[in-house]
């Protein structure tokens, strides 16, 4: 009786711990089915493709998640699933978008532009580290680049989803891309896209255990993993630690300017050492930067995400882990930022990141939202 108490309790909660997406996606214009369209949860590794009929089947995990619906000539449709909710059967209607099919004709872009600018795409989209140097963009020549002389920035689109194969971590990743501008007079670059991650398959034992590890690295103190922290409010006991860097008066140079007053004060009151170390201090100007703590609850409301002015993340605040770096991170408007329980964040284009982010968050280093790692290695426990 208890095994079969157990084995209901598992069914019931395997059941709530996942949704299903069907639907059927027809030309919105003629009603024709469409075949081979790809229809997946974005920035993940679970889609799939349309049959003949136009019909898909797809599970959802537990999750608020975008469904993407793409498919070369049509304008890609988001659609918002909540796999807590059952959902009917959608009837996805895509519509034919002319501007990719006629981008040549539409807008002129440079013919030489992956001579031009392709290192400076490859280094800030795909990344100049060790995980972006493993990448390969299997179709460069859909990418279309656009500069524009009066606002002086540069703007890269695609005909169709980029191919990238990472050979560092193991994915080869169909990124739908929105668009990629790079301002040159503020230094700010940022991206649009919906990327879906497919599984390479190893060769070997080794080459499998080098992408678990591989994943493993570029996921601890990466944006995700500091979002899902944040989310569950444990910060600190992953490792990372939120300050803002305010000015305040010099606590120092206030001391010193109590306790020595040489108009009032006797000869060889104090030793000449000290008098050097009260000089230097002196000298030091008024106010000085420090950085204090920030608790998470201040800038997470209703999972919202709220602060003025850059907020500093430090990884590597616990004996856990062996990694100490900084990063730099503030909202690029007035617009408030949404996180979710899987380490998502929307919209990404509100935040801005320094230091070690700015560096690592590139595509290169990209995981999907349905990537966890795995147990603790005896030998290491603190990566969890």
């Amino acid at each position: 009786m208890k095994q079969l108490l157990f084995l209901i309790i598992l069914f019931v909660s395997i059941h709530r711990a996942s949704a299903q997406s069907t639907g059927l996606v027809t030309d919105s214009s003629t009603g024709k089915p469409l075949e081979g369209v790809s229809v997946y949860l974005n920035n993940t590794s679970k889609g799939t493709t349309t049959k003949k009929d136009g019909s898909y089947h797809l599970d959802i995990p537990t999750g608020i998640w975008q469904l993407v619906v793409s498919t070369i000539g049509y304008t890609t449709t988001i659609i918002n699933l909540d796999a807590t909710q059952s959902s009917a059967t959608l009837h996805i209607r895509l519509r034919q978008s002319a501007t990719e099919l006629t981008a040549v004709t539409v807008e002129p872009y440079e013919k030489r532009g992956w001579a031009k600018y392709g290192k400076f795409f490859r280094d800030n989209f795909i990344g100049a580290d060790i995980n972006g140097a493993s990448c390969t963009i299997l179709n460069p020549e859909a990418l279309r680049f656009h500069f524009y002389q009066r606002s002086n920035r540069l703007s890269v689109t695609a005909a169709e989803p980029l191919l990238i194969d990472n050979l560092a971590l193991g994915y080869t990743l169909e990124y739908k891309l929105e668009e990629f501008v790079a301002d040159w007079d503020t230094k700010i670059t940022t991206w649009q896209g919906y990327p879906f991650f497919h599984e390479m398959q190893p060769k070997n034992k080794e080459k499998e255990e080098d992408w678990r590890r591989n994943r493993k690295l570029a996921y601890r103190g990466s944006m995700m993993h500091f979002m899902r922290s944040l989310y569950a409010g444990h910060l600190l006991r992953e490792g990372f630690l939120v300050q803002r860097e305010v000015v305040i008066p010099n606590p120092e140079k206030i001391r010193v300017k109590a306790i020595y007053r040489p108009e009032y004060q006797k000869k060889d009151e104090f030793p000449m050492d000290t008098l050097h170390y009260f000089w230097e201090v002196l000298r030091q100007p008024n106010d000085i930067q420090r950085n204090i703590p920030v608790p998470p609850d201040s800038i997470v409301v209703s999972q919202k995400l709220y602060f003025d002015g850059e907020l500093l993340v430090t990884y590597g605040v616990n004996n856990r882990t062996d990694s100490f770096y900084t990063s730099g991170i503030r909202l690029l408007g007035t617009q408030p930022v949404t996180i979710e329980k899987n380490g998502n964040y929307y919209p990404a284009r509100e935040i801005i990141t320094t230091g070690r982010w700015g560096r690592s968050e590139k595509i290169g280093s990209l995981l999907p939202l349905d990537y966890y790692p795995p147990p603790p290695d005896p030998r290491y426990p603190g990566l969890n």
